[in-house]
């Protein structure tokens, strides 16, 4: 008799939930609210045809995160956040990288590649992807980017960690993206990697139960004053791209183990230059330009790179830790394969210093993405190299001159400024 009392009131207990979830359900989609309606609902897809993970297409989305929300964020029908590419002109650029590119966390109109098609007047394609590597940007190219015929192909390299994203060595955490590895200098795709668990029960709750997303959200909601990690010696793996050679060794307690992350990270590096190797030679069949530029990250914009890592991730600075390092081993890879390399930071800096920006500098202060500024900034300069180097005909100066002179406040507007740099909330709104 006990067992059986025990099963009933299991049951019961069983039974209450599921019938308040239901009705947590049901409410929330009887009266829709912020949490749920402008949450997350931005998705993503594989293609059939060519196995390439992009934003699926025609959506008209919305992003949030725990110090900004992008009320509106429109892909089109290829899949891309952009406009439709149809009649392209005689000059398009095709603006290949990852989330940075992509711009899901700025407003409509303000990402990299819409501000670059504004200044220009040329067609200019987001191929922009969250997640993606070189390898990826080389598939990208090979199987869809070449279709639309780009004269100029800037591909944006995020050192933080589109080396380790390029090998299946490094991979952690069950990535949805294809990877490379490399056996006796000979590299092998593995496409796998990019369709095991791609519909995932935690995704598809994610879409389809409102409940979820409006805990989710609610979690995002109170991680702003999340307080920072105890103090470490542990560098997470991804730093390790600011680390040249042998310098795990020289922070070494365990010599096995960190020899072995030397050697994974020498191997990255291998396939990454075997990847920026074959896109340049693509990209020299379809007579095109590739020009390599490392994304402007937060990192190397502070002005002191040890209190960073102590307030962000409350460990000491190994030794050897070098920012620059990966930006000089980028601009090396690029000379050895005669591509055209464009390192836009030393004018962040300037810029930073001569308005006297606060932190986060060009990022936000939840994350490491560019805030609108920084894409405001980025395009106006790309547009200055591409028109001082010759690679953009009947195109002036002046205007371009002028922007790249003006003052956060003038480019985002007062109330923008204060809710991106003085402790507010971004409501996606700018000048």
């Amino acid at each position: 008799m006990k067992a059986k009392s025990l099963r009933i009131v299991l049951l019961a207990i069983f039974a209450v939930i599921i019938v308040t979830a239901m009705l947590i359900e049901v409410l929330l989609r009887i009266f829709p609210n912020w949490y749920t309606e402008f949450g997350n609902n931005l998705y993503y897809r594989y293609t059939k045809d060519t196995n390439i993970l992009t934003l699926e297409p025609n959506q008209d989305a919305s992003y949030r995160h725990s110090c900004y929300n992008i009320p509106r964020v429109k892909t089109n029908s290829a899949g891309y956040r952009s406009y439709e590419w149809d009649n392209l002109s005689a000059v398009t650029i095709a603006v290949l990288g990852d989330s940075f590119v992509e711009g899901k966390q700025v407003p409509e109109n303000a990402y990299f590649a819409s501000e670059l098609r504004g200044l220009l007047h040329v067609d200019v394609l987001n191929f922009g992807v969250s997640g993606y590597g070189t390898i990826h940007e080389y598939l990208q190219y090979v199987r869809q980017v070449r279709y639309y015929k780009p004269k100029i192909v800037l591909l944006f390299f995020c050192t933080f960690n589109d080396v380790n994203g390029n090998s299946c060595r490094m991979l952690t955490g069950g990535s949805l993206l294809s990877c490379a590895t490399m056996d006796n200098g000979s590299v092998t795709i593995d496409e796998k990697k990019g369709q095991k668990g791609f519909k995932t029960l935690v995704n598809l709750l994610y879409r389809y139960y409102k409940t979820s997303l409006f805990i989710k959200t609610v979690f995002l909601q109170h991680r702003v004053d999340a307080p920072a990690r105890k103090k470490t010696d542990v560098l997470p793996q991804d730093y390790y791209s600011y680390m040249p050679p042998n310098a795990a060794k020289d922070n070494a307690k365990d010599n096995a183990k960190d020899n072995a992350k030397d050697n994974e990270w020498t191997q990255a590096w291998e396939i990454t230059d075997h990847f920026l190797r074959e896109l340049k030679r693509e990209t020299d069949r379809d007579n095109a330009t590739l020009i390599v530029i490392p994304v402007v990250e937060h990192i190397r914009m502070v002005k002191n790179v040890v209190e960073e890592l102590h307030s962000a991730l409350g460990i000491a600075a190994p030794k050897g830790f070098d920012p620059e390092y990966p930006v000089r081993r980028l601009r090396e890879a690029a000379q050895m394969n005669n591509i055209i390399f464009y390192n836009p930071e030393p004018f962040f800096r300037r810029y930073r210093d001569e308005h006297n920006l606060p932190e986060p500098y060009f990022a936000y202060r939840c994350e490491g993405h560019w805030n609108p500024l920084t894409h405001y900034l980025m395009a106006n300069l790309a547009a200055e190299y591409l028109i001082n180097n010759g690679y953009i005909d009947n195109a002036t100066l002046a205007g371009i001159e002028h922007n790249l002179r003006r003052t956060p406040r003038e480019i985002l507007g007062a109330s923008a400024y204060k809710e991106i740099y003085e402790g507010g909330f971004f409501n996606g709104v700018i000048r």
